[in-house]
């Protein structure tokens, strides 16, 4: 049974590593997926990876937008784009990017009754790392999730994160690993396996938690 089947799901930052992966398996689990991002060219890219369904009555079921969604102007045109084509909106995976979308998106969400998965990673190390700078950044991202889980938990719509520690291609040491009781880094496959249970109805009894994918990083803290 495919978990995503016919579903609308608007997956933001789609031109990443991230996000081509979580695009891939969202459409080969029946996803109608919306690939948003600010790079067309690798948006287009990750679309020619998407298995389509021939019996799809539009073009292709699948969508690429080239938006900022920092912009309202963009939003409002993003969320018309989504509903001209597919007339809903299930889910929507918001990968590193700002939370503003969530109200423009929400009243569409409790029609359908679905969910958000807000995803934070740390995919580079800046000079000014800290292990301190990083939990505080998985902080807001946690009280920000936590509370629009529970003021739209009464509309039926679920809200949730996967907090990712550092998300490369391969385990070469880095500051972050020295922090790590796995000793490794995660994958973009891993965050995926995170995002997609939380945004299936595996997960129908979960709103407002933060799911760390970090390899252990998160169990330390006192």
């Amino acid at each position: 049974m495919k978990r995503f089947n016919d579903k609308a799901v608007i997956i933001t930052g789609a031109d990443s590593d991230i996000g081509r992966t979580t695009a891939i398996r969202l459409a080969r689990e029946g996803a109608n997926c919306v690939l948003v991002g600010i790079n067309h060219d690798i948006l287009e890219y990750i679309y020619e990876d998407l298995p389509q369904d021939t019996t799809w009555i539009n073009t292709g079921n699948h969508l690429t937008v080239t938006s900022d969604v920092n912009e309202p102007v963009q939003i409002a045109g993003l969320i018309k784009h989504v509903l001209d084509k597919y007339e809903r909106i299930d889910v929507m995976v918001n990968i590193d990017t700002e939370v503003g979308i969530h109200q423009s998106v929400i009243p569409e969400l409790i029609k359908t009754k679905g969910n958000i998965v807000n995803v934070s990673t740390l995919t580079d190390m800046p000079n000014d790392w800290s292990i301190e700078a990083y939990n505080a950044e998985q902080d807001s991202l946690t009280g920000i999730t936590k509370a629009l889980a529970l003021e739209n938990a009464p509309k039926g719509v679920r809200i949730n994160a996967v907090v990712a520690g550092l998300v490369t291609t391969d385990n070469s040491h880095n500051p972050f690993v020295t922090h790590c009781p796995l000793g490794k880094t995660a994958t973009p496959a891993n965050v995926t396996d995170a995002v997609l249970f939380l945004a299936s109805d595996d997960a129908a009894m979960i709103t407002g938690i933060s799911l760390p994918v970090d390899g252990g990083v998160s169990a330390l803290r006192s």
